[in-house]
């Protein structure tokens, strides 16, 4: 019998194609138009109906019309045109940008990447919910401010900024806002020319479309154009040249047009079944809400689990798929931005994770999953109790290692009868590669006793776990914890 399909928990981060919208694609893919909609023959010219018709329905879900739709490869294309465009356009009115922290990398990176053409950056901080506020975006509001990017829900723990009143201050300074609505399109509200939003890009990945296709919404009421990055053959009024693909676009556009027709059914379905996971996982204890007393995306769930390492309790949750949502930076070793504005310690925002969910989610996936988590979580605080875990007669050796502050701590006890072993335990609070280090450890601990050669043993262990170089730290660690419990120490 074939194994079970992981449970699907990661919407976030790109979700399920509707089977819809695959039929929509793949007959557009079999009988065409296969003709470039550019061109001015009888197929082209058929082909350019169609890819009209998906910008009148993504123009639709924002509020404009398919005019001000241009299309792209994703999100992230579409955020870089739309900051650096707008940036170059308007620098002759000033070089100073706004944007947040807690941005994802497309447009923070955007951003900071126009300092090389003279823009001055400010990064505003998020508040303690995880939450740009208007207050800091009007401090920071200068003069010579031209340009103002700013997410509508974040992606990490999915809290909902307030793009409207963002929209009056930029309008107020006479800035331009560009909103990063990868992850709202399709899910909240939008409508560009009430909230005064002047740029907004989407993908079609996040809700239920094909990956490689996005949109750059230009709201032509107050923009009279961006400068284009790319330069071709004219296409989309030069601001994106090149061929469109057209099962790609009708592929998009049928995924906005059920979106926002939906969008307030679906949003309610998905706000309660991510209330249902949330009163699931809270029952293990020592679960940390992100984004607390913030309005909060439908289907976005961030959680920081206490007494856990992060990377160990990926390992547990075998059979969800889901993201770890510290967003820590490799070179740093440091959680996120929004991660640290809600204080979260640098251990905490390590066991963050994030669950997402959405059109296919069931409340048996959701229930499934509660029992996973809390059982997973259990086992590993087990393992990382500070209380010895042996007792009663007989002599009992610990050795112990580590720093739990740090996430690489590790203890091993042992029972004896004289020189044999007669009982272990472990436990542990780290990466899986110290948990299979300390087994490892009991395990020669039990078989040699007193006879156990640690070096020995310690050069056998590296040959068969094979630790990268950063993780040999961690065998030092196990290896340390091994002879503190042969000598009968209990530090």
């Amino acid at each position: 019998m074939p194994p079970a399909a992981p449970i699907y928990m990661d919407y976030a981060a790109s979700a399920p194609v509707d089977p819809r919208v695959a039929e929509r694609m793949s007959a557009l893919l079999l009988a065409g138009p296969h003709a470039n909609p550019s061109a001015r023959h009888t197929g082209g010219i058929e082909a350019g109906k169609l890819i009209a018709e998906s910008a009148a329905q993504v123009g639709a879900l924002v509020g404009l019309s398919g005019e001000e739709v241009i299309f792209t490869s994703g999100a992230t294309e579409s955020i870089g045109l739309g900051v650096i465009g707008a940036a170059r356009y308007r620098a002759r009115h000033g070089r100073h940008v706004i944007t947040g922290l807690s941005e994802h990398p497309a447009g923070l990176k955007s951003c900071l990447a126009l300092r090389d053409e003279g823009f001055e950056v400010t990064c505003l901080e998020p508040d303690s919910r995880g939450v740009v506020t208007s207050e800091a975006l009007r401090s920071a509001m200068r003069p010579d401010t031209v340009l103002v990017s700013l997410m509508h829900v974040n992606n990490e723990i999915g809290v909902v900024q307030d793009v409207a009143e963002f929209g009056s201050l930029c309008s107020e300074h006479g800035a331009w806002l560009h909103v990063d609505a990868a992850q709202s399109a399709g899910k909240l509200p939008l409508n560009m020319r009430r909230q005064r939003i002047d740029l907004l890009s989407l993908t079609a990945h996040k809700m239920y479309g094909p990956k490689g296709a996005g949109a750059l919404c230009i709201n032509r009421e107050r923009i009279p154009r961006i400068e284009p990055l790319l330069f071709g053959g004219g296409q989309q009024r030069s601001l994106r040249p090149g061929t469109l693909p057209t099962h790609q676009v009708a592929g998009l556009g049928a995924a906005c047009e059920m979106a926002g027709r939906d969008m307030e059914e679906e949003s309610r379905r998905v706000a309660a079944l991510r209330e249902r996971l949330w009163q699931g996982l809270r029952k293990v204890g020592g679960v940390v809400l992100n984004g607390a007393g913030a309005e909060m995306a439908p289907g976005i769930l961030s959680v920081s689990v206490e007494d856990v390492e992060g990377t160990s309790l990926v390992d547990a949750l075998e059979g969800v798929v889901f993201s770890l949502g510290s967003a820590c930076s490799r070179a740093q070793d440091e959680p996120s931005a929004v991660l640290r504005c809600l204080g979260r310690s640098p251990l905490l925002a390590g066991s963050t994770i994030r669950f997402s969910v959405g059109r296919f989610s069931t409340e048996q996936e959701i229930d499934q999953v509660s029992g996973i988590f809390q059982r997973a979580v259990a086992s590993l605080r087990a393992l990382s109790d500070e209380r010895p875990a042996l007792h009663g007669p007989g002599c009992i050796t610990r050795g112990e290692a580590g720093r739990r502050s740090a996430g690489n701590w590790i203890r091993l006890e042992a029972r004896w009868n004289r020189d044999e072993v007669v009982e272990t335990a472990f436990r542990v609070l780290g990466p899986s590669i110290l948990a299979a280090a300390a087994r490892n450890g009991a395990t020669a601990l039990k078989s040699s006793g007193r006879r156990l050669a640690v070096d020995e043993w310690t050069a056998r262990l590296n040959e068969e776990l094979k630790p990268p170089p950063e993780a040999r730290s961690l065998l030092l660690c196990a290896r340390d914890a091994l002879q503190a419990c042969l000598r009968g120490e209990d530090n």
